[in-house]
């Protein structure tokens, strides 16, 4: 109320004191156009200036007011109020996460334009239209979102690298991701789609220079991981086996031995990695170095596995070869897969009663079929068919592997001790 009356007052003291100026000051304003000439006081020409001044700036803000509304009536017509753009991007978003491609694309392009983050609309629109069959359209968006955000070139690096693997383009998702890999060379989501794409091009060497990164990024981790180390090794051995062949043979036990020392130390305690090494090893006619490992591995590490495989192998010394195994007999009685091999190693040995008695007490511990097919084979070649064929029968139905090639007796000579 204070504030009013001091107001007031205020105004009342200007408005007198105008008054009094007025009365004091009473000049003139003439002007003159042509033959025509106008006389006014000079307040009064003031007060007409001031108000054309209020009337153009009236008339300037009446204008541009007009142009704002307009500007915004057709934006809301065209592209839709961000509100409106916003309520589209959800909608779009939620058909692509339920697979309605055709919606999504064309909400997300609605709405793109006005969108918060167009970059999101222009990759589920991408995709989009990828799933429906447009990959014209979809490099199209994803090109166009690039050059939005260049600074987002690794989002439409993945998702590009996601259809090119969905559409099995191997080699060019692997370009794609090579290229990602060294903006970000640890990133778990390349790491991911990387290995998945090499084990798809079955490039191992290339899978194996990544376990590394797979651990310790946790990309892939526990039993999947070790599967997969495995496998890769596995492979490995494998496809280096396969070019070893194709090499003299000293030059085919180094390449196969350079192979078997890449593994970590952990990998080549491995009784699946180490029977394959050693079936690559026979491949090529180096059972002599695939025994003197085996024997080693088995003194340190014992594996049905490495025993088995030590049954196969055919050493520089059959009969200390025998003589090794049959030691390993003292510890190992009740071993199955010791006697099966100890029967093999005596077939080597050409000591076909010895080795009838090994496989018999193999199978009475475990009925195996390749203990049966052994006996079988070995019965038939001794002359006892009836008894051959009814172990045959049995491990028929057991037999999983064929039987190795070894040396077998002649009926005509009988059975030896």
């Amino acid at each position: 109320m204070r504030r009013l009356l001091l107001v007031l007052f205020v105004a009342l003291l200007l408005g007198a004191g105008s008054y009094q100026l007025l009365e004091n000051n009473s000049g003139y304003l003439l002007l003159v156009l042509n033959n025509t000439s106008i006389t006014m006081n000079i307040w009064f020409a003031g007060l007409i200036v001031g108000a054309s001044l209020l009337a153009v700036w009236f008339v300037v803000w009446l204008i541009r007011s007009g142009f704002k509304s307009t500007g915004a009536a057709v934006s809301r017509v065209f592209f839709g109020h961000e509100r409106r753009a916003q309520r589209r991007t959800s909608r779009g978003l939620i058909d692509f996460m339920e697979g309605n491609w055709k919606n999504a694309r064309r909400q997300l392009l609605k709405a793109a334009p006005k969108a918060e983050t167009p970059l999101v609309n222009y990759l589920a629109a991408a995709r989009s239209a990828y799933e429906l069959g447009d990959e014209q359209q979809a490099s199209k968006l994803l090109h166009k979102a690039e050059s939005m955000a260049p600074e987002s070139s690794l989002a439409v690096a993945l998702t590009q690298a996601r259809m090119q693997l969905l559409d099995k383009k191997y080699e060019q998702c692997a370009a794609t991701l090579q290229r990602a890999q060294q903006q970000a060379p640890k990133h778990p989501v390349v790491l991911d789609l990387l290995y998945q794409v090499y084990i798809a091009l079955q490039d191992w060497d290339a899978l194996e220079k990544m376990l590394q990164d797979l651990r310790r990024y946790q990309v892939v981790s526990g039993e999947a991981l070790d599967e997969l180390t495995a496998k890769v090794y596995h492979n490995l051995l494998q496809s280096d086996g396969e070019r070893a062949v194709l090499l003299s043979a000293e030059a085919g036990l180094k390449r196969l031995q350079k192979t078997w020392l890449r593994l970590p130390k952990a990998q080549q305690k491995s009784p699946q990695l180490l029977a394959e090494y050693v079936a690559q090893l026979r491949r090529i006619g180096a059972d002599k170095d695939a025994e003197v490992l085996l024997r080693k591995s088995l003194q340190q590490n014992w594996s049905s596995e490495a025993i088995l495989a030590y049954g196969q192998v055919q050493g520089g010394d059959l009969q200390k070869q025998l003589l090794v195994a049959e030691s390993w007999l003292k510890e190992r009685p009740a071993n199955a897969a010791l006697l099966l091999t100890l029967g093999r190693l005596c077939l080597r040995n050409q000591l076909w009663g010895k080795a009838r008695d090994y496989f018999e007490n193999s199978l009475r511990l475990e009925k195996q079929g390749q203990t049966y097919a052994e006996l079988a084979r070995l019965l038939a070649n001794l002359g006892e068919h009836e008894l051959s064929t009814e172990y045959y029968q049995h491990g028929l139905l057991m037999m999983t592997e064929a039987l190795p090639e070894l040396p077998q007796p002649h009926m005509a000579e009988g059975a030896s001790n």
